[in-house]
């Protein structure tokens, strides 16, 4: 049996589905976001591009009306007829190549110098040929420290923008997280609900629309599964109850012949066939008894007797010993110093006690069988000899260890095999604390 550190975690649907769900929406919200910014900054140059396109092109309609306009001037913006004239500032750190026609330049003049301050400029160069085949370069200068900058007051307050903007769209996916996490994972709570309360006694109600087909499919079959299982049962029951009738008919048959036999004169061999085949009755009809008790769910194991465990012990190994005709095999029997009396099915003890000495007969071709009892607790064990040490296949157990493996579980009574080296097993068996136990007066006076 593995330990309960080692078992598997479980989890719930609900809690994967939720999960998973709000891994994908962090995914989408950081991609989103990644591409948002990608098209805000690209944006912003294309609006840059656009705006100093544009006036390029009206100075070009100027010029159509005043062939003497002067080039356009204004708030943070020159033009200027070759590149010599650029600021020194912006020529250091590019040359005539790097300039096309109709496509912006953009230069941080930060990325070329150790030490940052807002009077580091930034340079946008759009270069434009006239109508009349000239070229002007219009340049648009930013500080990053000019507070009057139109530019970055309006990129400060996207900025500012973006805060309630992120607070928004985190609240409408947390909406949307609960919502969908709410709608599928309700169907497979109410279906484990339904699932934990259907019964037997149900089996006729309707089967709820869980909203899923995958989810229905489950159902009808979970309902088809014990429904199968409830006619199982009920067709055991009726076998049970027939079997009960018959079974027990030549049990009471053999019995009353039995007696009347015994009314009869009988030699010793005969009499010691006539007890052997009275005690083999006996325990055929408690065998039977225990067989049906067992098949028969929370019923009443029959009644209760005080019982000399070691003498009981005792007549179970002499009833066995027929076993051990013909094969090298001793049985060696030690007793508890101090006799004990338990209280409980005569029947059931039987069972098991007579299985277990019946198994370690049986599987064991040559060796020694020894049972020890100490208060309580029984210990089979049986040594193969003609292993030499050496055997290591463990012996079968067949049917009888597992009718007391049955019998103990339903008893609560503690029951555990070990095998040996040699190839035996060691077998424990205790009724336990459920069983009382007390000395026999007698033994305790003398």
């Amino acid at each position: 049996m593995s330990s309960p550190c080692c078992a598997p975690k479980t989890r719930s649907f609900s809690r994967f589905v939720r999960n998973y769900v709000l891994l994908g929406l962090i995914i989408t919200l950081v991609l989103y976001t990644a591409v948002l910014n990608f098209y805000m900054l690209y944006g912003k140059w294309m609006v840059a591009a656009f705006q100093l396109q544009l006036i390029a092109e009206q100075y070009d309609d100027q010029l159509l009306r005043d062939p003497n306009a002067p080039l356009p001037k204004g708030f943070n913006i020159e033009s200027f007829e070759n590149f010599d004239q650029l600021p020194a500032e912006l020529r250091a750190h590019v040359t005539p190549d790097d300039l096309e026609t109709g496509e912006l330049f953009y230069i941080n003049t930060d990325q070329y110098t150790d030490q940052k301050t807002p009077e580091n400029p930034i340079f946008l160069v759009f270069p434009h040929q006239l109508a009349d085949g000239r070229n002007i370069l219009i340049l648009q200068t930013y500080h990053v420290g000019d507070g009057d900058s139109v530019f970055f007051e309006r990129l400060h307050n996207l900025a500012w923008l973006s805060v309630p903007f992120a607070l928004i769209v985190i609240c409408i996916f947390a909406w949307f997280l609960w919502i969908i996490g709410k709608r599928l994972t309700k169907p497979s709570e109410d279906l484990q609900s339904w699932a934990n309360n259907l019964t037997a006694d149900n089996l006729g109600a309707p089967i709820p629309d869980f909203g899923f087909e995958e989810l229905n499919d489950v159902a009808h079959e979970l309902h088809r599964s014990v429904d199968q299982i409830d006619k199982f049962v009920a067709r055991e029951r009726e076998f049970l109850r027939q079997a009960s009738h018959e079974l027990r008919t030549p049990v009471t048959i053999v019995s009353g012949n039995v007696e009347l036999l015994e009314k009869s004169p009988l030699n010793v061999t005969q009499s010691r066939v006539m007890a052997r085949i009275k005690r083999a009755n006996r325990n055929m009809q408690q065998l039977l008894e225990t067989l049906l008790w067992l098949g028969r769910e929370n019923a009443p194991l029959g009644e209760t007797e005080h019982i000399h465990f070691s003498s009981f012990i005792e007549q179970e190994i002499s009833d066995l010993s027929y076993l051990t005709e013909g094969k090298h095999v001793t049985c060696h029997f030690v007793p508890d110093s101090r006799e004990t009396e338990i209280a409980t099915s005569r029947a059931a003890l039987m069972i098991v006690v007579s299985n277990l000495i019946r198994n370690a007969f049986q599987h064991t071709p040559k060796g020694q069988v020894t049972i020890t009892l100490t208060g309580t607790e029984l210990t089979v064990e049986n040594t193969i000899s003609t292993c030499n040490g050496q055997c290591t296949t463990p012996q079968g157990e067949g049917i009888g260890l597992q009718l007391v493996r049955r019998i103990c579980q339903r008893l609560d009574w503690h029951c555990t095999s070990t095998h040996l080296p040699n190839g035996g097993m060691s077998v424990s068996f205790d009724p336990g604390a459920r069983t009382l136990v007390k000395p026999t007066p007698e033994l305790v006076e003398s």
